[in-house]
């Protein structure tokens, strides 16, 4: 080795082209850029793909149970969404309304949703959802949502608590098909109607709805301690509405509307007309002289129906004396009072687009407080959104005001999106980085 190193010429090495060591450094320079730009990205990729998954997920903090502002109803409502929260996971605060929506003509995609009434915070209710969108009642202070079960007999209600999120089961003491019906004013009471069902009455459809209403009974049931009272002498309620005042309840059984006290005592009947119904939930007018009916087919209801069609309601006085208001012509649903003299409810237009409005019952002179998006959008585009079941906060629509809606809070993502996001962008990620290791292997 060392005869090799002395067989070397000893000529000087030969100069270094001009500019050459700037050239080297600029072009190390240029790649530790590049690495450190690498790094930062990949880095700047997984902390998005972490707040993907981990910001959503964090719980917010539940509504206030009695904000001191005044409850609103947005100016317009938003439309579908498949990426909307549930209240178990994201409790919304108080709500507004309550309403089905979506579309089941290709795939099931219906949701049971609750709309805040102080914010424009959407979510859907995870119990109505797991009883395939049982029927569920909305308090009149929009705190809670009573829920049966559709598909079968069950042997609890469940309680929703919109403002934590949390559930309570009220026992039944045996498995019952169960409907509910009213909630009285002041929160305290609720009625429904429940019968043991058969083999053979779940054998011609999916839901108790008809065999309940064939021959179950009135039930009440006291909201606080969850004891429930059976009025046997009430069979096969179809519909129900409680006084302004809670204490007395009509509950109409064919084309009678039976007046009870809370124990269930009979203070009169007043008949119905032929093919009409007493309008659920809130069919008593505030200042108690008169009830509101819309028509009626029986063995059905409003549940599970699409709101598509506007009729015709009408009233019929407690005291024949008593001057009856003129017919509201040209509405789908009575939704709740105002004041005795201003009904809410909704309408179609011409174009079947669905709207909330006010009327004035002396003038039938309206106004249009809300209307629901044009609907689109379901089942991947495929099939127009319609609205089952829709409910108000019937306490809060006194003091209601009308917010111009925004942005929809839907809460945080679902896990079975949030994972695929936080794949892709780590997946991006560890792509780029190593990308960028490549390059700076191959320019130095």
């Amino acid at each position: 080795m060392r005869d090799l190193f002395a067989a070397l010429p000893d000529d000087p090495a030969p100069p270094l082209a001009d500019g050459y060591l700037g050239e080297v450094l600029r072009r190390g320079r240029r790649s530790v850029r590049r690495r450190r730009i690498g790094t930062a990205a990949a880095w700047t990729a997984v902390v998005l793909a972490l707040v993907a998954v981990l910001l959503p997920g964090v719980p917010r903090p539940a509504g206030p149970a009695a904000p001191a502002h005044r409850p609103s109803l947005p100016d317009r409502f938003a439309g579908y969404s498949t990426l909307t929260s549930t209240v178990e996971r994201s409790a919304p605060g108080r709500a507004i309304a309550l309403y089905t929506f979506g579309n089941g003509e290709t795939f099931n995609m219906f949701q049971s949703l609750v709309v805040g009434a102080d914010a424009d915070t959407y979510r859907r209710v995870d119990d109505m959802e797991r009883h395939d969108l049982a029927m569920g009642l909305l308090s009149p202070d929009g705190t809670r949502v009573l829920v049966g079960d559709d598909r079968g007999a069950t042997s609890e209600l469940t309680l929703v608590d919109l403002t934590t999120g949390r559930r309570r089961s009220i026992g039944l003491g045996a498995p019952l098909g169960v409907r509910p019906l009213a909630w009285s004013p002041d929160g305290r009471y609720a009625a429904y109607s429940a019968t043991a069902l058969e083999p053979s009455d779940m054998s011609a459809g999916f839901s108790v709805e008809t065999p309940v209403l064939d021959h179950g009974t009135l039930r009440l049931l006291d909201v606080e301690t969850g004891r429930s009272t059976e009025i046997p002498a009430i069979k096969g309620p179809w519909t129900a509405a409680f006084a302004p005042g809670g204490a007395r309840l009509a509950v109409q059984v064919a084309q009678d509307v039976h007046l009870l006290d809370l124990n269930g005592h009979e203070e009169g009947v007043v008949p119905i007309g032929a093919g009409r119904g007493l309008v659920a939930g809130v069919g008593w007018s505030p200042d108690g002289r008169f009830l509101a009916t819309v028509p009626w087919v029986s063995g059905t209801s409003d549940h599970d129906s699409f709101i598509t069609d506007n009729v015709d309601a009408t009233f019929v006085p407690l005291d024949p004396a008593t001057p009856t208001p003129s017919p509201l012509h040209d509405v789908a649903r009575v939704l709740g009072w105002r004041d005795p003299d201003h009904a809410i409810a909704a309408a179609v237009n011409a174009s079947g687009r669905l709207s909330l409005i006010e009327i004035t019952l002396p003038t039938n002179e309206r106004r249009v407080l809300s209307r629901f998006d044009a609907g689109s959008s379901c089942e991947l585009g495929m099939q127009h959104c319609e609205v089952i079941d829709l409910q108000l906060a019937a306490g809060l629509l006194p003091d209601l005001d009308v917010r111009t809606a925004r942005s929809p809070d839907r809460g945080p993502w679902p896990w079975l999106l949030r994972v695929p996001v936080a794949a892709l962008l780590t997946t991006a990620a560890a792509l780029t980085w190593f990308l960028m290791r490549r390059r700076a292997r191959r320019a130095r």
